[in-house]
């Protein structure tokens, strides 16, 4: 060997490593000629080749390192990456399978196996590269990181947010474990638990761009709108080349109705990562398509069929591709469009655990049975008399959205938006005592969100569940029911897509079992809760003859009318709600009778309504 050999070999991989691939190839290149036959000599330059995007020249040394030395690991290992980069993927999956044959105890290639897996879009089959190596090495932090990140983008996010906790019991300093953990208890709606991750990351780095868009999502879910503006500002601000932080932005803008700022912040979400399908849903979610937008379109439909974007992210690009179907008139691609993005959404959410439908039946069943009139008026001990809190309810999608928009345009309400209270403590409901409690914690929150106001409304749609207890616990609190046509209904259940999906969605029969659960559960509160605290309105009659019904339900929960009710649009308070950009627009009717323009290929929702 050549004395000079080593130090030119080791300068070449210390340039590669401090990322000077141009002194690479120099160093690399003074290798090969002081050594023409030594194999490693070969690997590092085409390894520096490849890291200078000179990726033919690349592919001839390490085949060349293999002709003089055909059983080279690491000239092996660099090929199969050149191969699956310029699209030769099964050809360099094959070289890599071969190689965990022949090593099926090395952890280091069954790590390599898997990445190439997963770049390839092969998610589920790198799981399993990723469970070896942590067969063979239980204490791997990067195996862990990366069954986790694989997991995910399988689809498999409650198996991702188990294998983020074990990276950050063996690695608690590894920032980007606890924001990916965060990300995956926001998702599920595990707000405290993301606010906790988002604390653990930015201890560890204050200035963190993704941590503090991590810390700002979590306390706008869970009502902290306020504090949350601060810390997605910084996210913005830290890393001005986020793209995920410049959706989150567009999207905070449009929940303020800001739609032209939004709009800018998203398009420069698409612009610094194309891939990212929340940033196309709510572009084309809170606004109508055009002819403009085709060149768009076509470049989304080929993002959406690329198997190597993780399927949450085609999922949107789907249901984005369906609203602008919608949009221009084409109804039967616009159905096609929200089939695949709920084929993905259910995949990616409620395919690991299918619904029980019996389970839901029979908890319904157990409400109805345990809340009779009889006992409600039993629990009264306890009642608080308080008539500030408005219920909002109905199955999702119905309009409670713009009921709330309207109501809290008055001077004397205020709109909270949807408060998960009762859902958060349904364990501790029993008697008076307890629901006593629970009644002064409710108000508590409610006032605190609106001290000066005489009423708050509440627009959770699935407080109908649980109306009993609230009844009870606040007998003079207004519930507004709020019904739609079941097809139009059944139909915005399923073309929206959500960031955390009721457990029904993205399933035709699910969804129509879950309405007619819904009807069942409200034909009963009909008859146990006193007309004079339940109202029910239409949503056709509402916007039919708005000034009419307002007049009514203000009456119903005890207020004067005012005029500011009839234009919700210029109400600025934040709305959280998939149509953000319909509740803030003057009154329409295209949402009514929605479901004839699908009728050829909806039969499931279609038959609601002879039902």
């Amino acid at each position: 060997m050549n004395a000079n050999l080593p130090g030119l070999l080791r300068s070449a991989q210390a340039a590669l490593a401090a990322g000077r691939p141009e002194d690479a190839v120099r160093l690399s290149q003074e290798a090969v000629a002081v050594a023409p036959d030594e194999p490693t000599a070969h690997v590092v330059r085409g390894i520096a080749l490849a890291a200078h995007g000179d990726v033919p020249v690349a592919e001839e040394a390490l085949r060349r390192a293999l002709e003089l030395a055909p059983d080279h690991l690491e000239a092996t290992i660099a090929l199969t990456r050149v191969l699956v980069s310029t699209g030769r993927v099964e050809s360099g999956l094959e070289m890599a399978s071969s190689l965990v044959e022949r090593h099926p105890d090395d952890p280091d290639l069954w790590m390599h196996f898997g990445l190439l897996l997963a770049e390839s879009g092969q998610f589920q089959e790198a799981v399993l590269c990723f469970e070896r190596v942590i067969a063979l090495d239980p204490s791997s932090v990067p195996g862990h990181q990366n069954l986790a990140a694989a997991l995910r983008d399988a689809g498999r996010e409650f198996d991702s947010a188990t294998a983020w906790e074990r990276v950050v019991e063996l690695a608690p300093r590894t920032l980007d474990a606890w924001i990916n953990l965060g990300r995956l208890k926001l998702a599920h709606g595990k707000f405290e638990d993301a606010i906790e991750a988002a604390d653990h990351a930015l201890a560890l780095q204050s200035f963190n761009s993704n941590a503090h868009l991590l810390k700002a999502l979590a306390l706008s879910e869970d009502g902290r709108g306020n504090d949350a503006e601060r810390h997605l500002v910084r996210a913005v601000r830290y890393d001005s080349e986020n793209a995920v932080a410049h959706a989150s932005l567009g999207f905070w803008f449009q929940e303020q109705g800001r739609f032209a700022e939004a709009r800018g912040a998203l398009l420069k979400s698409i612009e610094l990562n194309p891939r990212h399908g929340f940033a196309y849903y709510n572009l084309f979610r809170a606004k109508k398509a055009d002819d403009e937008d085709a060149p768009l379109l076509d470049r989304l439909r080929d993002l959406a069929a690329d198997p190597t974007i993780p399927l949450r992210d085609r999922g949107y690009m789907h249901y984005a591709l369906g609203k602008a179907a919608e949009d221009l008139g084409d109804f039967e691609r616009a159905i096609r469009g929200y089939d695949e993005g709920n084929r993905c959404a259910y995949e990616v959410w409620l395919s690991r655990k299918p619904w029980d439908r019996d389970a839901y039946a029979a908890g319904f069943e157990r409400t109805r049975r345990t809340f009779t009139a009889d006992h409600m008026r039993s629990l009264s001990r306890g009642a608080n008399e308080s008539v500030l809190p408005i219920l909002i309810v109905g199955m999702i999608r119905s309009g409670t959205s713009l009921l709330e928009q309207m109501l809290s345009s008055h001077p004397e309400i205020a709109g909270a938006g949807e408060l998960p209270f009762w859902h958060k403590n349904e364990g501790r409901i029993g008697d008076a005592d307890s629901l006593g409690e629970l009644a002064a914690e409710y108000l508590g929150e409610l006032e605190r969100f609106a001290p000066e106001a005489k009423r708050v409304t509440d627009k959770l749609p699935h407080n109908y569940a649980m109306l009993g207890a609230i009844h009870s616990a606040l007998p003079n609190a207004r519930i507004v029911h709020v019904r739609r046509n079941p097809a139009d209904n059944c139909l915005s259940v399923y073309t929206t897509a959500y960031q955390r999906p009721p457990v029904f969605a993205h399933d035709r029969e699910n969804i129509v079992f879950a309405y007619r659960e819904y009807l069942s559960q409200m034909d009963h509160w009909r008859q146990a809760i006193p007309a004079d605290r339940l109202l029910e309105v239409t949503y056709e009659e509402l916007v039919a003859d708005r000034e009419g019904w307002l007049r009514r339900i203000l009456d119903f929960c005890g207020l004067e009318w005012d005029d500011a009710c009839l234009r919700h649009e210029d109400n600025t308070r934040a709305v959280r709600t998939p149509s953000l950009w319909q509740v803030r627009q003057p009154i329409y009717t295209t949402s009514v009778e929605r479901w004839r323009r699908f009728e050829p290929w909806i039969p499931e929702f279609a038959a609601m309504n002879e039902a």
